[in-house]
């Protein structure tokens, strides 16, 4: 036995019982697994059957289905096994035939066994090659992919690294005048109020003073759409107010996205210390009556981290557990805990769940699930660049069932206790 035949294998699809059992007996006894079918259907159904044989011999002429429709139902498609043809003298006219559709060699009966034997260990490099070249390229095509997805995450982040830092910039820039714009609302709330009484004060006087005026009063009124303006107002001021807090928000978060760029204290924290007081948090932030699960190691875990920038990233992740609760009660649990060089923080929560086309788009920037008017979508975006800043990663996975979010962050080695005891000098 070869380091080429070992564990390779082949099929034998022959109707003839005395040529099955005396290839088989002689491929076994070269140390190759053997495999027997009677007929094409059945040679068909094994090979479609995964793990494909390493080499088919195929009979050219069998009952039913001929070796030549094995290969004419197999088709051209490349395919990670080789396949020898058996045939007879008077069937050599059908060789062409098996080569024109996609098999590999022939052999033809009676045969040598020392020729048998070579063709089939020919076969078998070829196999092998192909199953190498397959693997090559699959590796490839995984590596071109990760590559991609790699590049396209790094002119994202240049992107987003711009636009925080355009906006750290210019954020004095917009928050002064839009501090003046949000103080003037609150100006401008009151003396509209005042106008419309004042407004009401005169009409009201003049239909007591000149009562036989009334209907031009109404008139007038109408005719400077004084009902339909107090009626607007209102909500008028409102939408300003609340585009202008909308505004406030973005450049906040968007500052909050230049705090990754900045130079940032990074100390030996303990992750259980941490999360400890962020687990507190959902009692307030969590609908009424939800249950809150938190579980936790005996001993802390040491990692080596900003507690400003991990304190925002968590902070945003638990809050997107609380809002997809919705209204209405449900369970969140936050479990923390060791793996090999990493502390791991999973997050869950019983909400909705999360569509498949959404679940890529989640770390985009801007991109929101929720009521945009209210959410500016930069919260997971900020999380998993500030974990990253830290070596670490989200994955997210969402069902019908709820969100399940894994923070995985590394963690600081475990200080080795030293278990040396002195020696005591002898009696």
């Amino acid at each position: 036995m070869t380091e080429l035949t070992r564990r390779a294998s082949v099929l034998i699809a022959d109707d003839s019982t005395s040529i099955r059992s005396y290839v088989s007996e002689l491929l076994a006894g070269a140390g190759y697994g053997v495999e027997e079918v009677e007929n094409g259907s059945a040679c068909l159904a094994r090979i479609e059957a995964p793990p494909p044989p390493e080499v088919v011999l195929l009979d050219v002429e069998m009952p039913g289905m001929s070796g030549v429709e094995v290969l004419q139902a197999i088709g051209l498609k490349p395919r990670l096994f080789s396949i020898i043809l058996f045939t007879t003298q008077s069937s050599l006219e059908q060789i062409a035939a098996g080569l024109d559709l996609g098999a590999d060699d022939y052999v033809i009966k009676p045969f040598r066994e020392v020729d048998l034997l070579a063709r089939i260990r020919a076969a078998v490099r070829n196999t092998r090659h192909k199953r190498a070249l397959a693997k090559a390229r699959q590796e490839t095509e995984e590596a071109l992919s990760r590559l991609q997805r790699t590049q396209g995450k790094l002119v994202e982040q240049e992107k987003i690294t711009a636009v925080a830092r355009l906006a750290a910039g210019a954020a004095h820039h917009i928050n002064n005048p839009l501090g003046f714009l949000m103080s003037n609302l609150s100006t401008l709330d009151r003396y509209t109020g005042a106008l419309l009484r004042y407004a009401d004060d005169l009409a009201r006087e003049l239909r007591v003073l000149e009562p036989e005026r009334e209907t031009a009063i109404d008139d007038l009124q109408r005719t400077h759409r004084i009902r339909q303006i107090r009626k607007d107002l209102p909500d008028l001021l409102q939408e300003t107010r609340d585009g202008g807090q909308r505004i406030a928000l973005i450049v906040q978060q968007l500052a909050q996205l230049e705090l990754g760029l900045s130079n940032h204290a990074m100390t030996e924290l303990d992750l259980v210390l941490l999360l400890q007081p962020l687990v507190d948090m959902l009692v307030v932030l969590a609908p009424p009556g939800t249950k809150v699960a938190w579980s936790q190691p005996e001993h802390g875990i040491a990692i080596q981290g900003s507690l400003t920038l991990l304190n925002t990233a968590l902070i945003a992740l638990l809050k997107n557990a609380c809002e997809a609760l919705g209204e209405h009660p449900g369970s969140i649990s936050v479990s923390v805990s060791c793996r090999p060089e990493l502390a791991e923080i999973v997050i869950s929560d019983s909400g909705a769940g999360i569509s498949e086309q959404h679940l890529h788009s989640l770390f985009d920037p801007f991109f929101t699930t929720k009521t945009p008017d209210s959410h500016v979508g930069l919260g997971l975006t900020i999380a998993e660049r500030f974990i990253s800043g830290h070596g670490g990663r989200i994955a997210i996975s969402s069902d019908l069932a709820g969100t399940c979010v894994k923070v995985e962050i590394p963690r600081l080695p475990v200080p080795q206790a030293d278990d040396s005891t002195p020696s005591l000098p002898l009696p």
